[in-house]
């Protein structure tokens, strides 16, 4: 038999309603909102964390070549030392010329 109560107000009949049901589907929906609100949080981060993983790696292989570069650079410049003061000397002297100039 179902429970009836009426409004004080009015002549309308209403079925009385369980609030421990509605508290349990309110805890459902909560728990609900919480399980998507973690996987999105998880996709999140799985999604930022690779471009991150990619850029290290482009960070590293630019050291390296770096690294490659100066080495290589110092090997010749021990090789050639007068070639590599001209060099140094007419560099200067173009970064003069290009500072004073209006």
């Amino acid at each position: 038999m179902q429970d009836y109560y009426y409004d004080n107000d009015t002549t309308t009949k209403s079925k009385a309603i369980d609030l421990d049901l509605v508290k349990d589907v309110a805890l459902l929906v909560k728990d609900a909102a919480l399980i998507v609100i973690d996987l999105g949080y998880e996709f999140t981060k799985e999604v930022a964390q690779k471009p991150l993983a990619k850029g290290e790696e482009a960070i590293e292989k630019i050291g390296e070549k770096g690294k490659e570069a100066v080495d290589k650079g110092v090997e010749t410049a021990k090789q050639h030392p007068l070639m590599t003061l001209l060099a140094a000397f007419g560099l200067g002297f173009l970064v003069v010329k290009l500072l004073k100039r209006k």
